[in-house]
């Protein structure tokens, strides 16, 4: 009896040894066709048959400090405006040329999708849901399109303007928090005290929460965001699908890091579920409620709790993350460059005066101040990888054939830093974008929110709150860098300041306005 058992234990040992032995020849000879289909593109060459690329990114990224995306724009200044990488299993093309761009996700973008190895991998940080399927994430595009005509109408600039006072009070709030550091000669990091404005504005406009943000030092919501988005980057940076990254729901194979980030996840959702909850109680008692996004969501019959809490989550952290970070960009650029903030003074004081409020109409005289962040954009993308895509049919580009299923991307620091598009890139000049018009190709060369349909909802949004919470931070006070900053990226999902943005603050005295 025994000796049957083992006997059956060696023959079921042996089955399983030769089905892993065969699943690994099988990925090996998948790998081999793989390499084979792409052999004909120009990239750097392969360190390794199985991890492809990833070798010398991750050395490059050791060595130098730098990101992912510095990587690949250093590749493409060295193999052309058509290039490709191998990363593990999937090969990803990256297009470096406005007509390049044009063809493929503007023409040809129904036959494209986004990935769903990739886009998984930020809507469940280690197999726990949190932007979910959000539009973001969203890899369905009929579910995507459903979702975003709903959503339309609460981003839309006549809409927009209703909320002035919300970005106005908002901003009020945020000075208070100011002028105390700037009286306890503190010296803060300008990324975090944007992140806690940017949420509020978020908050308020899109769901008519307060978070007290602004006022509390400790508060959880800035703490669960940036975990979130660093599990979403450690997903990225794990070469496996995000169905596989779910073992780390066992406390068996999770680091401390991973428990935080999964743990922000589940924050994130039941304060997202909590108040839907109390917007729903509200809605059923007629009570007067107004008439935001999270109202949009609810009323529109159209969306599950699940996918509420998804589209919660996801304008959540990208509108506060991006236009943060983006701020911050920007204040980094002003204080390094005296003239622009002199002519930022000027334009603030033509336009404004002795008020203190920035209402609508203000917005569009503001012309320089737009030109700040435009210029800002081009330099500074928060998401410069975006778009990545799959494609679903065979195309050429650039006469290099590009097989079906290919993942294929652009980058818009491919064309930011190229002298031959614009002068002197490395230089901050908003006068590029006095004649946005006169700019050949702006569109294929200049995408900081994305190109194609699934451009970015909250566009308009993020430049009328950038402009508020700026004009208002510099009327009132004068920001100095501290020594040793830098405009280096650090990479979370989406990219930010890497030192920071250390200033010391000081009240702006009226004769310097």
């Amino acid at each position: 009896m025994n000796f049957g058992v083992f006997t059956l234990f060696l023959w079921f040992t042996g089955i399983i040894l030769i089905a892993f032995v065969c699943m690994v020849l099988c990925f090996m000879v998948y790998l081999h066709y793989l390499h084979q289909c792409y052999a004909h593109l120009p990239g750097p060459p392969r360190s390794s048959f199985i991890l492809g690329n990833l070798p010398e990114v991750w050395k490059y990224k050791k060595l130098t400090g730098r990101t992912f995306i510095e990587y690949v724009v250093e590749q493409r200044f060295k193999y052309g405006s058509i290039f490709m990488l191998t990363l593990f299993h999937r090969a990803v093309v990256y297009l470096a040329d406005p007509s390049y761009v044009r063809q493929v996700f503007i023409d040809n973008h129904k036959y494209l999708q986004k990935p769903s190895f990739l886009y998984n991998k930020m809507g469940f940080i280690f197999g726990e849901r949190g932007m979910g399927y959000g539009l973001v994430t969203n890899t369905d595009e009929a579910s995507w399109r459903k979702r975003r005509y709903i959503m339309n109408p609460a981003f839309h600039r006549k809409c927009l303007k209703d909320f002035m006072t919300n970005f106005n009070n908002v901003s009020e709030r945020f000075l208070i928090r100011m002028g105390k550091v700037a009286d306890s000669g503190e010296h803060v990091s300008m990324v975090k005290e944007l992140s806690k404005v940017t949420l509020e504005a978020i908050s308020q406009v899109s769901f008519n929460i307060n978070t007290m943000a602004i006022e509390d030092p400790d508060s959880p919501f800035l703490f669960a965001i940036c975990n979130y988005l660093r599990g979403s980057q450690a997903n990225f940076e794990i070469p496996v699908p995000s169905s596989v990254l779910g073992l780390f729901q066992y406390k068996l194979f999770q680091k401390d890091s991973q428990r935080i980030e999964i743990n922000a996840a589940r924050f994130l959702r039941k304060f997202a579920s909590d108040c839907i909850s109390t917007r729903q109680k509200d809605i059923a008692e007629k009570k007067d409620v107004p008439n935001d996004l999270l109202n949009v969501l609810i009323t529109s019959g159209s969306f599950t709790r699940e996918e509420i809490i998804d589209e919660f989550i996801t304008v959540f952290i990208a509108g506060q993350e991006t236009t943060a970070n983006s701020l911050a960009f920007a204040l980094y650029e002003i204080l390094t460059n005296h003239d622009v903030e002199a002519k930022l003074l000027d334009e603030i004081r033509e336009v404004l005066g002795d008020r203190e409020e920035v209402e609508f109409e203000d917005l569009k005289k503001l012309k320089y101040t737009g030109q700040v962040l435009e210029e800002n954009l081009r330099k500074h993308p928060i998401a410069p990888g975006v778009p990545t895509r799959i494609l679903s049919k065979e195309i050429t580009v650039g006469g290099y054939h590009i097989p079906r299923e290919s993942a294929i991307s652009s980058n818009t620091l491919f064309f930011a830093m190229d002298p031959k598009i614009w002068k002197d890139p490395e230089v901050f000049d908003p006068e590029r974008f006095a004649d946005p018009a006169s700019i050949p190709n702006l569109s294929m060369i200049n995408f900081p929110f994305s190109i194609g349909p699934r451009n970015c909802i909250g566009q308009t949004f993020a430049k009328f709150e950038s402009k508020v919470i700026l004009v208002k931070l510099l009327q009132k006070f004068q920001l100095k860098l501290l020594p040793n900053q830098t405009d280096r990226m650090l990479q979370r999902a989406t990219v930010t300041p890497r030192d920071g943005v250390m200033c010391e603050i000081r009240k702006r005295a009226l004769s310097q306005m």
